[in-house]
Order: structure tokens, then sequence, then C-alpha cells
């Protein structure tokens, strides 16, 4: 009888071993959406119009809850983080999971998608740590697992040269692709603002409502200008104009370069959404649940929009539709031009990702670790 015990509980373990790992048979180099924001900038502008009417394809759950981070997707196959540890891979057209990765801590962040490697953060919190992981999900082979002073909460950059963060007590790294530190810089902040990367500058708020901007191929101070209130949510860059919003309710445009305003605008709340933007209008929403339409190059308001809800997740901007998270348990697709809600779509748990669409797929997710995709009905 204790042999037969010793054996389920040695199964156990193998099982459990095996299932912590993604083998893809994938080329080297294919398509992807590889990072939050879907380029270093953060731009979260899909130059298409799309169907009001959505049809669900699958949906599948994942062992944890979602933070505000959205899936990254390479091939057929698209990856999701969560906060017991896990990334996931999922079958795009099936939603069966490819396989998933299982490391101490909690994955705050979007995993990163080079070429054939899946790169993510894994913070601990009983330490002041992260280990920043390497993954060859071609090979199913962990390469790297760097440990890294600071708890990495906030969105990775993923550049030609390598990967740039920064850490929750304010220290910033670029490493390369190697998993070898090319620089570091301390800010002496707090730091809760995810980074964005325009014209070789790194651009992101602090806890004591600073803007700081660091030279990506350097690692030296460009500037750190006092702004405002503290900024959680994180910035988004359109050529030289830097967008973020803060605690106060204000949405900032900046400077790039020189860090200083330009413009910004009082919504009246708390801001945590990183902002969107299309060719001619800047998108943010506020913690009292109100989307607003202003115009990037003035500040002016072109249209607000009350949704009831909370909005802290960062929407997806087509050409005619908004696709908008709402932790308010739903969803709404708003119409670009004057705000109206087209149409919602009610949850079973609060809408946490950023929305994504990838080879004519919405991803959506919400709690507790529900990832769905919808297809477009014409």
């Amino acid at each position: 009888m204790k042999l037969k015990i010793l054996f389920i509980i040695l199964a156990l373990i193998i099982s459990g071993c095996a299932a912590s790992v993604i083998n893809l048979d994938v080329k080297k180099t294919s398509s992807s959406y590889s990072m939050f924001g879907k380029n270093e900038s953060r731009n979260f502008y899909l130059p298409v119009s799309i169907s009001d009417s959505l049809k669900l394809k699958w949906e599948a759950e994942i062992n944890g809850s979602f933070p505000n981070s959205s899936v990254t997707a390479y091939e057929n196959f698209v990856f999701i983080n969560d906060l017991s540890g896990r990334v996931y891979c999922f079958d795009a057209g099936t939603g069966k999971v490819a396989g998933k990765l299982k490391h101490s801590g909690a994955v705050f962040t979007t995993p990163v998608i080079k070429d054939g490697i899946v790169i993510f953060a894994a913070a601990h919190s009983d330490e002041n740590t992260s280990d920043l992981c390497y993954y060859d999900f071609r090979e199913g082979e962990l390469l790297f697992a760097k440990e890294i002073t600071g708890r990495i909460l906030t969105e990775i950059i993923k550049t030609d040269e390598g990967v740039i963060f920064n850490t929750e007590d304010g220290k910033v790294f670029k490493y390369d692709f190697n998993g070898e530190e090319l620089w570091g810089y301390d800010t002496k902040s707090r730091v809760h603002s995810s980074p964005a990367l325009g014209n070789n500058i790194i651009v992101f708020g602090n806890d004591d409502g600073e803007i700081i901007g660091i030279n990506s191929k350097l690692g030296n101070l460009v500037y750190k200008e006092k702004i405002g209130e503290p900024f959680f949510g994180g910035t988004t860059i359109d050529g030289n104009t830097v967008y973020v919003g803060n605690d106060d309710g204000y949405i900032y445009a900046l400077n790039l370069t020189t860090g200083k305003v330009k413009w910004k605008y009082d919504t009246g709340w708390r801001i945590i959404m990183v902002p969107a933007y299309n060719n001619t209008d800047l998108f943010v929403g506020n913690l009292k649940g109100e989307l607003l339409s202003l115009k990037k190059e003035t500040g002016e308001l072109n249209w607000k929009t009350a949704t009831g809800g909370l909005l802290n997740a960062t929407p997806l901007i087509t050409e005619n539709i908004i696709v908008l998270p709402d932790l308010d348990r739903s969803f709404h697709l708003i119409d670009v031009q004057n705000g109206e809600i087209i149409k919602t779509t009610w949850l079973d748990g609060r809408s946490k990702l950023s929305p994504v669409i990838y080879n004519d797929l919405l991803y959506i997710g919400y709690d507790n670790g529900i990832l769905r995709a919808y297809e477009f009905v014409n």
C-alpha cells in the first residue's frame, strides 16, 4: 500500500514538472504581437474598421488572476501572464493550452516575444527581487533566469538591442538578448508607471509626480521634471509628444526631448490607464468611469462619455470603434467619432486585459483568469 502511495506521489511530481514547459513547432522569425502596446512607444491604434457584432470563438481559464497587461502572440499561439507566477500559451485556433511555465513569484508584466524566445519577469513578494527569465519555446528550454534587485511590476520594452524595464524602487535596466546587463540607472524614487520609448528616450513618471527621461543607448539621465501629483499610469509616445495621466486626474502632453508640459486637461478623477491615440485624437479614461476624447495637438475636448463603471485598462482604438474594458464586469464598443456606447458585453468578472486584435481575433480577459477570443461577424 505504501509503495502504491509513493508511486502516485512520484507520478504527480513528474507530471507537474512536465506540465511546466512550452515547446512549439514554429519558425525562428515569424509574425508576432511582441509586447504590451505593440511597440516600444505603446501604440494601441489599429487602422482598420471592425464590426460591432462579436461571436465567442473560445474561452479558456488559467490558474491565477490577470493584472492590467495584455496578450502577446507568435504565429498561431497566444501568450498571457498571471499573478500566480505562470505564463500560459494557447493555440489561437482552438483555445487549447499549448504549454505553460511556472515560476516562483508573480508575473505582473506582459510576456515579451523575440523570435522564438519569450521573456518575462517574476516579482517576489517576500523580498525585493525579481527574476528576468528567457525561455526558448522552440526547444522547450529555460535559457537564463537573471536575479534583478527590485520588483518588476510595470511593462517591459523590447528594442533591437534587448529589453528595458524599471523596478518599484526606481531602478532602470537594459539587458541584451543573451541575458547580460548593458546598463543600469537608479532614479532614487518609487515607480509604478510603465515606461515608453521614443527617439532614444525612455519616459515614465514616479510616485513623487516627476517625469523622468533616460537615454536608452547610454543609460544616463536626460531630465527629471516635477509635474504634479503621483503617476501610476504608464506613458505612450507619438512623435515628439508623451502622453500620461496622474493621480490628480490630469492628462498631460509633454515634450519628449525636454519633459516640459505642452498642455494639460483636468478629467476630474484619478487616472491609471495608459492613454491611447489615433491620427488626430487622444483617448483616456479615469476611475470615475468617464472616457474622454481630446485633440492631440491642443488638448481640446471632443467628447466625454460616462460608462458608469471604472476604467483603468487601456482600450484598443480602431478606425470606427473603441474596445474599452470596464472593471464593472464588462467591455464596451464605443463610436470613435461621438463617444456613443454602441454595445456593452457583460462578463462574469472584472475586465482586466487591454484588448488585442491579432489575426482577426479579439482577445478579452477578465477575473478570475478567463481569456476569451471573439470573432467579428459582418
